[in-house]
């Protein structure tokens, strides 16, 4: 390839262009393949190895799932009395002694009182606790109640939780008092619904005498 100059020289500017033939293509591209691959076959042992390290032991694994949660089985309760909080007070704490040994008082203070339920067979037991505090406008008493079972079980409970409060307040006359008013539903008191609560001086007496055969 000839090009002549500015000044009029003529020179000689050879510029070389290689053509490959496909068969050198081939051949080229085949060597870089082999190359790649070889180099791949290096790395992938090293990469598996470097995962391992890095999230196969102890130390990077994820920390295991949280076990299930267990539940006690409660219900939570307000009631308001015309009557005032020492006559309710007194009231509750006597029925609770009424009814041993299935109920056993605790505690009792003029604001709260303390007890425990516990089954015919003894196996299941529950933590009962009251509190009373004064109402300012009507001289009643409003009172907060609470049962819990001891041992872990299911959220529903039948209703269970519910009568051992509600038992307390009917048998010991509360329940007629004329301010009565209740004050609870399935989210605080679960099993509310479904609670079936019978303890009259037939239910009494036939648990009595359960007990007494027992002892």
């Amino acid at each position: 390839m000839t090009r002549k100059t500015s000044g009029g020289t003529s020179g000689k500017l050879h510029t070389s262009i290689h053509f490959l033939t496909t068969s050198q293509l081939c051949s080229t591209l085949r060597t870089n393949t082999s190359f790649i691959m070889t180099n791949m076959r290096t790395l992938l042992p090293l990469m598996t190895l470097m995962t391992l390290m890095l999230f196969g032991s102890s130390s990077c694994a994820p920390p295991p799932p949280p076990p299930a949660p267990a539940y006690h089985s409660f219900c939570s309760s307000l009631w308001l009395f015309s009557a005032p909080c020492a006559e309710v007070s007194t009231k509750v704490a006597a029925q609770i002694q009424a009814f041993t040994p299935i109920y056993t008082l605790l505690s009792a203070t003029p604001l709260k009182l303390t007890a425990n339920h516990t089954s015919l067979d003894g196996v299941q037991g529950e933590n009962i606790t009251f509190t009373f505090t004064s109402t300012l406008l009507t001289v009643g008493c409003r009172v907060s109640g609470r049962s819990e079972s001891q041992s872990f079980t299911t959220l529903l409970d039948g209703g269970l939780n519910y009568c051992n409060l509600h038992n307390l307040l009917s048998a010991s006359g509360l329940t007629s008092d004329p301010g009565f008013m209740e004050m609870t539903n399935e989210w605080a008191c679960l099993g509310y619904k479904l609670s079936t609560c019978s303890m009259g001086p037939a239910e009494i007496m036939q648990i009595r005498q359960r007990l007494f055969n027992l002892f």
